[in-house]
């Protein structure tokens, strides 16, 4: 059993707090992660997501500034990226918790995620 598999995460609803500086709302996810980070293959949570970026969770930390790829299914489709780690905190079950800023997402991936993110606010 991995570390996520405890259905903590509801798979819809809004994540916005009114202290935010993000561009545009982050919508709850819950979807597994692969992602590459240094090289390395990483199991991981996608915890919220927005058209510029996610939050991962993983037993692995990444470091401010590294890149990364991630795929992930919305849906039912699959989503491709790249981004910059932006911010990285422990969480409170020893895991690692940080930001991804998309710097590239895959063919149909933008309007798939902002698809999902506007669904998740009505």
């Amino acid at each position: 059993m991995t570390p996520f598999a405890s259905g903590a995460y509801p798979t819809t609803s809004l994540v916005q707090h009114e202290k935010d500086r993000r561009r545009a709302p982050r919508a709850r996810l819950g979807v597994s992660v692969t992602i590459t980070v240094a090289g390395k293959l990483v199991d991981a949570l996608g915890a919220d997501v927005s058209p510029g970026g996610m939050r991962v969770v993983a037993a692995e930390r990444a470091r401010v500034g590294d890149e990364v790829s991630l795929v992930f299914f919305l849906n039912g489709d699959i989503v491709s990226a790249r981004g910059t780690v932006q911010w990285c905190a422990p969480t409170k079950r020893g895991l690692a918790s940080f930001g991804v800023r998309f710097t590239m997402v895959e063919e149909d991936g933008p309007s798939l995620v902002a698809s999902y993110c506007r669904a998740s606010l009505s």
